[in-house]
């Protein structure tokens, strides 16, 4: 089965001439609550800036403010107000209406090759095929259909399957079977990182998302993403995450972060 590019899944629409895009969000581009993924959001607005400028992103962070719940279609507008010669940089504003409910600031672009060098090592895993499958059943359709996830190690914190770790850290294996594992699908895949939460707490938790960046290091192709994910610090109701990405042969693919709103399901806010 031929994959397609982020852009294909997203099936982002575009009137002519401009730099607007639209999303629409159904079903398939939720949590399995309703409510738009907030990787997919990213996604979008890796895309849209991509396409406005016609470069590769080299980073790009989102920042959510508001739940957004589906049936909707969001209207992704992209200004880019530093043109360089190899570096643009640009942001993505997002609408439902006259309600802005996500900005993507983000720099696309490619330079020569001056110096190369990764000072992080890939973490030991067991293969994908020798872990277990992670459950993560919902009703109706949602972006989980569209991504496997396998447990190396600790536990997946949204389910608490799995065994805890005591260094607030976890490892899934992770892939898009229908699509290619370009920047955007990355950035689908690195929203996966808060599973760590309940992880380092030791208890199912849950969480919302302030914000959400990612950085690309290499881009190759993998069949499976390796994420090493790694919870920092909560406290005084929010959280703070990372996850660094690897291919199976051990290349650093990319990395992330996020700002989080902690929560345990029997409180309300």
């Amino acid at each position: 089965m031929s994959r397609r590019t982020s852009a294909e899944f997203l099936a982002l629409t575009h009137p002519v001439d401009t730099h607007r895009w639209e999303l629409k969000v159904d079903e398939s581009m939720t949590g399995g609550r309703g409510s738009l993924f907030g990787g997919v959001g990213l996604a979008a607005g890796i895309v849209a800036l991509e396409l406005a400028a016609g470069k590769p992103v080299v980073w790009a962070t989102g920042q959510y403010l508001s739940i957004t719940q589906q049936p909707v279609s969001i209207d992704l507008e992209v200004h880019l107000p530093a043109q360089g010669r190899n570096v643009t940089q640009g942001r993505v504003v997002g609408h439902v209406g006259d309600r802005e409910i996500i900005t993507v600031l983000g720099a696309v672009g490619e330079r020569p090759p001056v110096a190369s060098g990764c000072w992080l090592e890939a973490p030991a895993a067991p293969p994908p095929q020798d872990c277990p499958i992670i459950d993560r059943a919902h009703d109706g359709d949602s972006i989980h259909k569209h991504v496997e996830l396998r447990l190396a190690r600790g536990c997946f914190g949204f389910t608490m399957f799995g065994e805890p770790t005591d260094d607030g850290r976890s490892l899934l294996w992770a892939r898009m079977p229908e699509v290619v594992h370009d920047a955007a699908a990355l950035g689908i895949i690195a929203d996966y990182m808060p599973s760590v939460l309940g992880n380092a707490l030791g208890r199912v938790a849950h969480c919302t998302s302030l914000d959400n960046t990612i950085r690309i290091a290499n881009r190759r192709p993998s069949e499976w993403v390796l994420c090493d994910n790694r919870m920092e610090f909560v406290g005084d109701g929010f959280g703070y995450g990372s996850v660094h990405m690897w291919s199976e042969d051990g290349v650093l693919l990319a990395t992330g972060s996020q700002s989080l709103i902690v929560r345990f399901p029997d409180q309300v806010s």
